[in-house]
């Protein structure tokens, strides 16, 4: 239901890497008006749509995802405003309302001093290289490192590979994803616009879905103390210290690896046998194993009890034909 949210928060860091902008949390403004088409493609198939006004923002999505053999439907609606954000889940009719954290993040990224300031940059690229090698071992691992620019449903965008996504940002609206596509595990996602126009989005494009009450969000009703805690956490020497120890640990393992003779990457067969795998999880029907399972059981069990008879007759047949006596 916050996919979207997380997307776009994603873009934003992509769109604007630490070098560029103090505050990262500080997002430039939106001038720009207009709408986005989108396919969904990967393990995620479907559409998506955003419209976007100034600083206000909504995007909806009807997407079909395949796994353990179950195609599972998924409609959702976002809106972002300078101060809320709205998320419904369409299929359920049920809404949250929320506050929007990046002013609150913003505030608490301001708070910090100096050293906490670098220490949050710092921590964050650590961490986005170490979920790139953990997660895909060939990736480059750079947070927020710009790759060069395509052209996407007319419009130029500027890509950027960040925490092992690659997000491709509007060079006329950094805030607008063109294109975002990553893999985690099994999971492939793709989004990629299929048309851009900044023509001003008709004002029912930002109406509330019809029929959903929406409710607070009862994780989010003290923006101030999640964002300070979050960026907090982030800037910390504690997370810098855990970091540099899984880091040495990381790169332990490899040299070790690289000393007993054993691959630190897996070779392009691996990666085709671990999507092979992932197909097969993706299309197994859990369903249909476990009736089959169960008829089997069944069977065996009717079986062992026909069996069973079989013996029990068997032997009381031996019981009442008795041995004549040899005298």
């Amino acid at each position: 239901m916050r996919r979207s949210l997380i997307l776009g928060l994603l873009a934003g860091f992509a769109a604007a890497p630490a070098g560029a902008q103090p505050n990262p949390f500080k997002l430039p403004k939106l001038n720009l008006k207009g709408e986005v088409n989108y396919t969904l493609a990967g393990d995620m198939k479907g559409t998506a749509y955003s419209a976007f006004d100034g600083d206000r923002m909504v995007s909806s999505s009807n997407s079909t995802t395949r796994m353990m053999g179950k195609d599972t439907k998924t409609s959702s609606w976002t809106l972002v405003t300078d101060d809320s954000m709205y998320s419904v889940d369409l299929e359920k009719k049920k809404g949250f309302q929320a506050p929007n954290l990046l002013p609150h993040m913003a505030k608490a990224y301001d708070g910090l001093d100096k050293d906490g300031k670098s220490r949050f940059h710092t921590n964050l690229n650590e961490m986005a290289a170490m979920f790139s090698r953990v997660f895909d071992p060939g990736a480059l691992g750079a947070s927020a490192e710009k790759k060069g620019e395509k052209t996407i449903a007319g419009e130029v965008c500027e890509e950027r590979e960040f925490m092992g996504f690659t997000v491709c940002t509007m060079k006329r609206g950094p805030r607008i994803a063109l294109q975002t596509a990553g893999s985690l595990v099994c999971f492939r996602y793709e989004q990629t616009a299929t048309s851009v126009s900044l023509n001003a989005p008709p004002g029912s494009a930002f109406d509330k879905p019809a029929g959903v009450t929406f409710q607070q969000d009862p994780m989010m009703q003290n923006p101030d103390s999640m964002a300070r805690g979050f960026v907090g956490y982030i800037a910390s020497k504690e997370l810098s210290d855990s970091l540099a120890k899984a880091k040495g640990e990381l790169e332990e393992a490899k040299a070790k690896a690289a000393a007993d003779g054993k691959p630190t990457e897996m070779t392009a067969a691996e990666k085709e046998q671990m999507q092979a795998a992932c197909e097969t999880i993706k299309n197994l029907d859990l369903n249909k194993v476990m009736a089959s399972a169960a008829k089997a059981m069944v069977a065996a069990l009717k079986d062992a009890a026909v069996e069973g008879a079989k013996q029990g007759a068997a032997n009381k047949l031996k019981g009442l034909i008795k041995k004549p006596k040899i005298p």
